[in-house]
């Protein structure tokens, strides 16, 4: 099987032909999305389109109107990797520069830590005469 056969490639003309248009569905396609919207400032058939964006929408109706969402989270649809060892992060930013993926920033070492709001001391006390 060659690619050409299950590849199929959306043909864009001009601005307006890459937004939705009810023009363009069947009749009885129509008449069965009751209330349909499109939203073509965050559509991904476009240069500018970001799925990160729909995401980040998808998150705001979960809690809209009432919880009111950021556009972004606190990695903005950065890629999040963790590395465990100096090896990891050597290996993340020769894979960067391979392929151009500019900045690699470190947020945090790779030591992982207790928050300062755990409570570090059991509640219940030993039990005398109990083997360790």
């Amino acid at each position: 099987m060659r690619a050409k056969e299950f590849i199929s490639e959306a043909k864009f003309g001009t601005a307006s032909d890459i937004h939705a248009n009810p023009k363009k569905l069947a009749k009885s396609h129509y008449s069965a999305i009751k209330g349909a919207i499109s939203m073509p400032d965050i559509s991904q058939n476009k240069q500018s389109g970001s799925p990160y964006m729909q995401w980040r929408f998808g998150i705001a109706m979960a809690g809209a109107p009432d919880f009111p969402t950021p556009p972004a989270g606190a990695f903005a649809g950065d890629p999040l990797l963790a590395t465990y060892t100096d090896v990891d992060l050597e290996i993340i930013n020769a894979a960067a520069k391979f392929v151009g993926a500019g900045a690699v920033n470190k947020l945090t070492d790779n030591r992982s830590t207790e928050a300062d709001y755990v409570h570090k001391t059991s509640p219940v006390k030993g039990f005398k005469g109990y083997a360790r």
